[in-house]
């Protein structure tokens, strides 16, 4: 397209002449038209605009004719103008209301952009010589925009008068040329905005490209000079990192900075708010953060987010995978622009200086983001196993009346699903003899009974063994990757290549009995603390078989949990034993809770959601909170924690799979119908599969690799965990048995988890890979 295209004015409509027109009646090509042919109300320059007519007195230079030329040398970044002139990035510039889309092309640019290196030294990354180079600098391309601001759309977007808006305009900059109606482009005489990137920024057009965002509004004091009163640098620098890591992951990282000192209200007036918290009676505190704010300024914030989203539509981004703000008014203004946003990162509480806990507080108070769990009562109502099919319920409740963000539900497919299911478990169990579903059905048959045969020990040890083997072997059973294999021998000598889920069980079993995780070299099958404290990343390696051409998904994540789980079973004497810490201990920890060799199921899950519970990694915000996360949807601002949804989904595998051996030493597990369907990729992918879910939105589009803290993630589980239980009780009635004679895990085992595992080779060949393609990070799926 030639830049006479570009520019060529578009024939107004009757619509076009009303001060306030619907949304695109003044359409971005007539604002940069006018642009080009000086139809705007103020001036170039923006808050630089008086220096530079001062600078024109003094060098006798006329600079705006030199802001009308080109310098010869000038180019276009390939991959910025590739981006710009791809016409699905333009899809939605008729919503920009702020700047001029062409402005990079314009007689009298009002945007350009360049590359450089950043130097953070509070970051250390890892260098890879395309994003972070040897010497720790960060390649990034920085673009700079100045704003032209469409005042009827603008009025439209803000909900005011045109006329009213002007007027107001008028007041506070003193220019008589915005009573022109006729003209329609303002240029504000503010700061406008820089967008930094990192990474191949022409990757943006493409649906499947990762995008990792921080909206930064400047603070010259923390960010320049450091000042401790706020949080603002600490999550600018923050906000790069993920940045640069969802870059180095092949996505794209955007930090955009606009120039908003003191939330638009000025460094003066931000000055005196801080001289007041600190004066007034009784010190700085939450509750007073924003009150002084609003008796010196009048109010609380004048940077209207609604305005901000502009540059995302500028650069054609439909999805942010990862949104670095706990900003309740910048996630608000960029999902009702549109954009989904799949998952927030709040800032890690290590990296809050001691003088900003005020204003962080009361920002979440006020409805800010936050992943924090910081009252008892929160904790334990997130490890009940009731909240967990209460939280995934209210998520069911909204796909039943058609409200869910990222899926659309059918039930009329579910009948249809039980009947696919019921056609399984005939095929794998035509006599009904299911075993229940846990973890030793992925163990070659007669493995575990040809080991244990040759234990020279009681019941009590060999049931602590077991209990030993099977938490080490669930905890290790995350998705291992359609690339890796293991090469089993059996018993009888024969060789077999076994992948996924029992390839990963059958690893784990030879490991626990080639003594990997025992510190005592004469009992080598056990597992204890200071075995696992002892084993190392070479060992642990080569027990899976990794190499360069068989790799496992997640095995620095599987190995750190190991070494977690050292510290968990020492830290824990109550549940896995004071002199020898072990997950066998669990045993003892139940026979002394046990009433008449009965115990209640949640007896047992104690011990694993509490004792267990250091085990798991922090997410990005520095929360370790387990298989619990976030979903922004049910957020109400007066009830902290009313976003999280807890799923648990390896801590109830293991609880499933703790259960045979302490039924098999004697003990009688009750209340088991609390436990819950599994979320995990089978049983979610038999609802895809079968079309009782539907994905939709750009996340369908795109088929990108959703992180597991992802929103479409989160949605995905939460409704599996409920459709499981519709589904079996259509199951039920289809083969005329009650709950008690076709128990939730039968129906696991039997049905859906093999189902889905059926459907998806079936759709998707033989690796059978789940529909929705998961990040696997070694400790939830």
């Amino acid at each position: 397209m030639s830049k006479t295209e570009e520019s060529r004015p578009v024939k107004r409509t009757k619509t076009d002449e009303k001060s306030n027109g619907v949304s695109g009646a003044y359409l971005w090509q007539q604002l940069h038209a006018d642009l080009e042919a000086d139809k705007a109300i103020g001036v170039h320059g923006a808050c630089n605009a008086a220096y530079h007519g001062l600078a024109e007195i003094r060098a006798k230079v006329d600079m705006s004719s030199f802001h009308k030329k080109r310098s010869a040398d000038e180019i276009y970044l390939p991959g910025i103008d590739k981006l710009l002139k791809n016409p699905a990035t333009r899809a939605k510039w008729d919503a920009i209301s702020t700047f001029d889309p062409m402005g990079m092309y314009a007689t009298r640019p009002t945007m350009a952009a360049t590359n450089s290196n950043l130097t953070i030294p509070e970051l250390k990354l890892e260098p890879d010589g395309k994003i972070v180079n040897p010497d720790g600098t960060i390649q990034v391309t920085k673009v700079g925009i100045e704003y032209a601001w469409n005042l009827p759309l603008l009025a439209e977007r803000l909900g005011m008068d045109e006329m009213e808006m002007r007027k107001a305009l008028h007041k506070y900059t003193h220019i008589e040329g915005l009573f022109d109606t006729d003209k329609r482009v303002f240029l504000p005489p503010v700061g406008g905005l820089t967008v930094y990137f990192f990474g191949d920024v022409a990757k943006l057009a493409e649906k499947t490209t990762e995008v990792a965002l921080r909206v930064h509004d400047e603070c010259n004091g923390s960010d320049v000079f450091g000042t401790d009163i706020c949080t603002c640098r600490p999550y600018l620098i923050f906000g790069i990192q993920g940045a640069v890591e969802c870059a180095q992951r092949g996505g794209v990282g955007m930090i955009a900075y606009f120039r908003k000192e003191g939330r638009s209200l000025g460094e003066v007036t931000k000055f005196r708010v801080y001289n007041a918290r600190k004066a007034q009676k009784g010190g700085d505190t939450p509750e007073m953060y924003f009150y002084q704010t609003e008796s010196i300024a009048g109010i609380r914030d004048a940077r209207f987010q609604e305005m901000m989203p502009d540059f995302l539509h500028w650069l054609g981004i439909q999805r942010i995978d990862w949104l670095l703000s706990m900003s309740s008014d910048k996630y608000d203004a960029i999902t009702d622009a549109g954009i989904e946003v799949m998952q927030r990162v709040a800032l890690p509480d290590m990296y809050v200086p001691a003088a900003a806990t005020v204003e962080l507080t009361a920002k979440v108070s006020a409805g800010y983001h936050s992943d924090k769990i910081d009252t008892e009562g929160l904790v334990h109502e997130l490890r009940n196993l009731k909240m967990i099919r209460s939280r995934c319920g209210e998520i069911f409740a909204l796909a039943k009346e058609g409200k869910c963000k990222h899926f659309d539900l059918d039930m009329k497919q579910l009948e249809p699903t039980a009947q696919f299911v019921v056609k399984v478990i005939k095929q794998n169990y035509p006599k009904f003899d299911i075993p229940y579903h846990s973890r030793w059905t992925h163990f070659l048959p007669g493995s575990v009974q040809h080991m244990t045969q040759n234990w020279p020990c009681g019941p009590k040890e060999k049931c602590r063994r077991l209990l030993d083997l099977v938490t080490i072997s669930v905890l290790l059973d995350a998705g291992a990757g359609a690339a890796w294999k293991y090469n089993s021998q059996s018993a009888t000598g024969e060789e077999k290549m076994i992948t996924r889920s029992e390839g990963l069980a059958v690893a784990s079993l030879d490991m626990f009995k080639d003594g990997l995780f025992s510190s005592d070299v004469a009992i080598r099958c056990r597992v204890n603390a200071e075995g696992l404290k002892a084993l190392t990343k070479k060992d642990f390696s080569h027990g899976f078989q990794v190499t360069a051409t068989n790799p496992l998904e997640g095995l620095d994540g599987r190995f750190r949990l190991l070494k977690r789980l050292a510290k968990a079973l020492k830290g824990h004497p109550e549940f896995f034993g004071a002199e020898v810490a072990r997950p066998g201990h669990i045993l003892d920890y139940c026979i002394r809770n046990a009433k008449n060799n009965r115990l209640c199921i949640s007896v047992l899950w104690r011990a694993i959601i509490e004792g267990l519970e250091s085990i798991w990694p922090n997410t990005l915000s520095g929360v370790r909170r387990g298989d619990v996360w976030v979903y922004n949807p049910l957020k109400k601002v007066s009830t902290p924690g009313s976003d999280l949804i807890p799923f648990h989904k390896l801590s109830q595998w293991l609880c499933y799979s703790m259960i045979e051996p302490l039924q098999e030493f004697g003990l009688v597990l009750e209340n088991q119908e609390l436990l819950t369907g599994l979320a995990e990729y089978r049983n979610g992918g038999l609802f895809v599969d079968t079309g009782v879910l539907t994905l939709k939105g750009s996340a369908a589009e795109a088929q990108v690799q959703f992180d597991v803290g992802s929103e479409v993630v989160v949605e995905w589980r939460a409704l599996t965990i409920c459709l499981l239980d519709e589904v079996a009780a259509q199951i039920r009635k289809i083969l005329g048995k009650s709950e008690k004679e076709l128990p939730l895990s039968q129906i696991l085992q039997g049905g859906t988890w093999a189902a889905g595992r059926v459907i998806a080779a079936e759709k998707r060949g033989k690796e059978a890979s789940p529909p929705i393609s998961i990040r696997s990070d070694g400790n939830v799926f």
